[in-house]
């Protein structure tokens, strides 16, 4: 993940939000009105649109917001965020996530309480882009890449089943693990499901990846931290999901073999507030604190 100045407006603002949020149909109008009242172009996903009576030249489908907008703000959770990401996929738009509660939020720039006195900020390009990693998986006698920002996830369809998964690296074989799934996570995605299944946290910059097998059944499986540079192959041989970032992709049949490697493009995050790597580990995880966690530290 990289740091790079901005220094220009952008020409036009695109919108997308999680509608399971009453939060944010509460205040997607007062947004709305906020661009109007400063003359900002903008088109808002035409779901979210609708509900608050938008003219149509302002809606458009989300997959096709990417194509006209230089920035978009993601309304919603880490889930909006996720979701934002894997619509933009390769064409390199910045995201400027807000969340309006009431979850955690880790990977959002700002609370939704805070967007109104950022927005002249936003508008005259007074943040930071920074770039983070996104995995591509890709099945075989399939040409269409599976991409994820966080981690790439293979789970025995049968819970209950103890799941064989043999794994290569760089067409070297690894090893063949016993365990109930395998986790490949990006730096992004080692505060997610990784860190919960007792990954270690990656600072965001380094060219790494996590490679995790989920409660191994020997105590020898620990989890690998691998070049980015390298190739990951995964045999699973009983019936599988393919989750990225929390969301089943592909169901694998027996004996289907994953690829997973860092995709040719980044994903573009806005630094607005100035917090770093280590302020977001203390004021969202607790890191090194004495206090429980709360999903209200925020």
């Amino acid at each position: 993940m990289t740091g790079e100045p901005v220094s220009h407006s952008p020409i036009k603002l695109g919108i997308l939000g999680n509608l399971s949020k009453p939060k944010f149909k509460s205040v997607l109008p007062d947004v709305v009105k906020q661009l109007e009242r400063h003359h900002v172009d903008y088109v808002l996903e035409s779901e979210a649109g609708e509900r608050i009576g938008l003219a149509s030249e302002r809606l458009l489908p989300a997959n096709e917001i990417p194509n006209v907008a230089d920035l978009i703000l993601s309304f919603g959770g880490d889930g909006t965020l996720l979701r934002t990401a894997r619509i933009i996929g390769d064409r390199g738009v910045p995201i400027l996530g807000v969340n309006v509660g009431p979850g955690l939020g880790y990977l959002t720039e700002m609370l939704v309480s805070e967007f109104s006195a950022n927005l002249e900020r936003i508008l005259a390009g007074d943040y930071e882009i920074k770039e983070r990693m996104q995995l591509i998986a890709t099945r075989q006698s399939h040409h269409d890449g599976i991409t994820a920002l966080n981690d790439i996830i293979i789970r025995p369809q049968q819970v209950a089943r103890v799941h064989k998964l043999e794994v290569l690296i760089d067409d070297a074989p690894l090893t063949t693990y016993h365990a109930d799934g395998m986790i490949i996570a990006t730096p992004t995605g080692s505060t997610a499901y990784s860190l919960s299944a007792s990954g270690p946290i990656l600072e965001p910059t380094l060219q790494a990846l996590i490679l995790l097998p989920i409660c191994p059944h020997t105590l020898t499986m620990r989890p690998l931290v691998i070049s980015n540079r390298r190739s990951i192959e995964i045999l699973a041989s009983s019936e599988s999901y393919l989750i990225a970032d929390g969301e089943i992709a592909a169901a694998l049949p027996e004996n289907s073999v994953v690829k997973v490697e860092r995709a040719a493009f980044t994903t573009k995050t806005i630094n607005l507030t100035g917090r770093d790597f280590y302020d977001t580990l203390r004021t969202k995880l607790n890191w090194g604190s004495a206090r429980p966690f709360s999903g209200d530290n925020v």
